[in-house]
């Protein structure tokens, strides 16, 4: 679109939307009281989603040439608009207030601006005509995402309200993906209350995919059903149920425990969501897929971390870059699939570390607040030793989209093996519980961990759970804690495995194994492996 780096007239947030230039704020149809002061730093950080306004560009926006008490004015002009939009300072939805820094609109937002006000039946029709354009337009681009609202146990207006916020937390949960594509509440709520065929609001939406789900409360107990539809085909993709107690009091701490299991499980690269989408894309030729398809395409790869899967989502990447050189996603995931060249040798050409540094970086200055970015940026660090760089971006990441399990897991264990034992085992026990079908390399921390201190049976049982045996990996960890614990026929055999699959362990040891581990760790693999059979 030409005007697509235009500030938008109107937007859109969850239920809400903004007239940025009549400076109304309507909620489901209903026009909201929110004027003056509130309503133009609401406007400044909706024009701005995501970055960080500091409280000296709102006083020199807001009141340049005017000495006022700028704290007290803007703190009492946030206190409304939260007010007004049902936001809490401890835990938001909407905006966030950053010490000593300023404040960010961190929900997604969608332009409106070529929609007139849905008072009029006028505006209905064309309202009407315009959904039905944009969910062709969906149709045809692929892979949308649609949450309907939840389904209720009865009428009560508490228990709208609770699932209304519910299904806000998950849209913008999905929301810090940034490969999904998220259809926005306003449009979705036309469903509230009313039967719903999933296949044919899949259809009139222009959503591949549809989340649908109930809320029951019976006592002090709640239960949130949700599962995922493929519209296409009318397949169920996946299905939970999550049993809670409930209370008013504790109905964000319920939040917290629930929602980013359900983003994790869906969204992360070993959801359900990314394993259908590159799935579809796998049989495809990769010089025929769009940049966005590329990168779904790319997943395959890690969900199954082969050679012969590596060569096709280069190929496609390397293509989308070039078609689409500002996609900082494409630039994240090529950086991913470049380093997977040095760590795994898959499809070696030289150079693979340089060549992933300046993919990430590409990622990174394209869009600083993209977790996969940074994802990709800490783990360039690691494996050039720059240790100290790879912490700061390793938590930029984190704390980017903290229910990423995937760049959770990935980076909890090389932040173990670069030594911080304790902090790498936590975000790996949280990528466990973010997603109870995570991948078996998931293990590995505490595999790795328990074998560092001697505890070798217990390692053992953990590189069995891994169920693995394709990967490396594993088939070292079998050999080195079997050659401990005495066991010669299981050890010699699980290095004969490892040494076809990595043979450069042969030869090169301590340098193979120096790419993952401190040298601590290096010589206790060592002698592990010694006592399975290895020459060293």
């Amino acid at each position: 679109m030409n005007d697509s780096h235009q500030p938008p007239r109107r937007v859109r947030f969850g239920l809400f939307e903004v007239d940025l230039r009549a400076g109304e704020l309507w909620k489901s149809g209903r026009k909201l009281k929110l004027t003056g002061q509130p309503f133009s730093v609401l406007a400044i950080l909706l024009e701005r989603p995501g970055e960080v306004i500091s409280r000296e560009e709102m006083q020199r926006q807001l009141w340049p040439d005017t000495f006022v008490d700028v704290d007290h004015s803007l703190n009492t002009a946030i206190n409304k608009i939260r007010e007004t939009l049902a936001d809490s300072a401890e835990r938001p939805r909407f905006v966030e207030t950053l010490s000593r820094r300023g404040y960010r609109f961190i929900a997604p937002i969608e332009r409106a601006d070529s929609e007139t006000k849905a008072q009029s039946a006028e505006a209905t029709v064309h309202s009407m005509s315009r959904v039905k354009n944009s969910s062709r337009a969906r149709t045809d681009d692929g892979f949308w995402i649609a949450l309907l609202p939840l389904k209720l146990s009865d009428a009560d207006a508490d228990l709208a309200d609770r699932a209304m916020a519910l299904v806000e937390e998950i849209v913008t949960g999905l929301s810090r993906f940034s490969y999904l594509r998220v259809i926005s509440l306003s449009s979705t709520s036309r469903y509230a209350g009313k039967p719903v065929d999933v296949r044919t609001a899949g259809k009139e939406l222009g959503a591949r995919y549809v989340i649908e789900g109930s809320l029951r409360h019976a006592g002090a107990r709640v239960r949130i059903a949700v599962q995922l539809v493929d519209s296409d085909s009318g397949a169920h993709l996946w299905a939970e149920t999550y049993d809670r107690p409930f209370s008013n009091e504790a109905v964000f701490d319920l939040f917290d425990d629930v929602v980013p299991q359900i983003v994790s499980t869906i969204a992360d690269t070993h959801g359900v969501l990314p394993r259908s989408m590159s799935e579809a894309l796998r049989t495809r030729d990769p010089s025929r897929l769009s940049p966005y398809e590329a990168v779904l395409r790319s997943f395959a790869h890690f969900q199954r971390v082969t050679a012969e899967e590596h060569a096709p989502a280069r190929a496609a990447l390397e293509r989308a870059v070039q078609r689409a050189p500002n996609y900082p996603d494409a630039w994240a995931m090529l950086s991913l699939i470049y380093k997977e060249e040095f760590t795994h040798r898959f499809n070696l050409l030289p150079d693979p570390l340089d060549r992933a540094l300046v993919a990430a970086q590409r990622a990174v200055e394209r869009a600083p607040s993209n977790h996969l970015a940074y994802h990709a940026l800490a783990s360039v660090q690691f494996f050039r030793k720059e240790l100290d760089a790879f912490q700061i971006s390793t938590a930029r990441a984190v704390a980017l989209n903290p229910m990423d399990g995937f760049t959770l897991a990935y980076l909890g264990f090389l932040t173990a093996y670069a030594g911080d034992w304790e902090r790498g085992g936590v975000l790996s026990a949280k990528a466990r519980s973010l997603n109870p079908h995570h991948p078996g390399w998931y293990w590995f921390v505490p595999c790795f961990d328990a074998y560092r201190e001697g505890e070798y049976k217990v390692s053992l049982e953990f590189a069995y759970k891994v169920n693995m045996p394709g990967f490396w990996r594993t088939q070292l960890a079998i050999a080195a804690n079997s050659g401990q614990l005495g066991q010669q026929a299981a050890a010699n055999e699980a290095l004969q495995t490892l040494l076809i699959q990595r043979p450069d362990i042969a030869t090169l040891p301590r340098e193979e194994l120096a790419i993952w581990w401190q040298p601590e760790m290096v010589e206790h693999l060592i002698v592990g492996l010694s006592k399975a059979g290895l020459e060293v």
